[in-house]
């Protein structure tokens, strides 16, 4: 069983014009949502075998936004996008590291 630590847990999670993640240590992350879209780690994004990336960046509207999102168990974020993508799950741990992270 994957065990996350204290700080990889989020306190809250709220979309309002960027993903905005309270940590339980207090660290605080915001997320823009086209980055986000932009790294989407599922099948279809990515490469299952060599991992590369396949989505292309120019396929994605400049004004996506998430028309609503699910905690999948307690270790991630299943988010529906506007483009009508929705099968990608954000890992706690991949959200904590994000690259545009405070």
């Amino acid at each position: 069983m994957l065990k996350l630590k204290k700080k990889t847990k989020p306190e809250k999670i709220l979309m309002g014009d960027e993903l905005y993640i309270l940590w339980q240590d207090g660290k605080e992350s915001h997320i823009k949502y086209f980055d986000l879209r932009d790294s989407c780690p599922c099948a279809t994004c990515i490469d299952e075998f060599s991992g590369l990336k396949k989505l292309d960046p120019k396929t994605i509207p400049k004004d996506v936004r998430p028309l609503r999102s699910e905690y999948v168990g307690n270790y991630a974020l299943r988010v529906y996008w506007s483009d009508s993508h929705d099968t990608g799950i954000f890992h706690y741990k991949m959200l904590r590291t994000f690259n545009n992270s405070q």
